[in-house]
């Protein structure tokens, strides 16, 4: 069973083709407001949704009530992308019966900690795609290829670190 909706072809190709024709498109402008609970408990409000994040107990003032505010980064990396492969398999009229983005990373402590002059970032991040699907590999490639390249934070982070992708097509890695 097909995880996309492809009968949403044609009222998807209306939008993008009435956007396609505006006069003007205006920027998107995605926000989130966010508020300290106590010591690194945060909470976040955005579309009507209220989210929490937390450090581990571990941590001096973490309670673990809730992920860890880099894996709401991650997760939204894979959340973006994932949306950008239904959004194309809908456009493309193919069916997905699986779907999957795992993200790794890897972080220099030192700058999260200030033990050195530079800022805090990633040294890198990968991530997997997973997919089942029947239809071709040609048309698998032109998925990616659009996936990848609408992903606003796919975009924002392969300008910023070393962003590498695997695609695994059917349970066989694709090269």
């Amino acid at each position: 069973m097909s995880l996309v909706d492809t009968t949403l072809q044609t009222r998807l190709n209306r939008r993008i083709d009435g956007l396609r024709s505006a006069r003007e498109l205006k920027p998107g402008h995605p926000s989130v407001e966010t508020e300290t609970l106590r010591n690194y408990h945060a909470r976040a409000h955005a579309d009507g949704f209220v989210f929490d994040a937390d450090e581990p107990a571990s941590k001096v003032g973490g309670t673990g009530v809730a992920p860890r505010p880099l894996r709401y980064f991650l997760a939204g990396f894979a959340f973006c992308l994932q949306a950008q492969y239904v959004r194309n398999a809908i456009r493309m009229g193919i069916e997905l019966d699986e779907l999957a983005v795992d993200v790794e990373s890897e972080i220099d402590r030192l700058g999260g900690l200030g033990f050195r002059d530079a800022p805090a970032d990633f040294e890198s991040i990968a991530y997997t795609t997973t997919l089942r699907t029947d239809a071709p590999e040609s048309d698998v490639r032109d998925l990616i290829a659009a996936a990848e390249a609408r992903c606003y934070v796919h975009g924002t982070l392969s300008k910023a670190v070393d962003l590498d992708g695997t695609t695994v097509l059917n349970g066989a890695p694709l090269d």
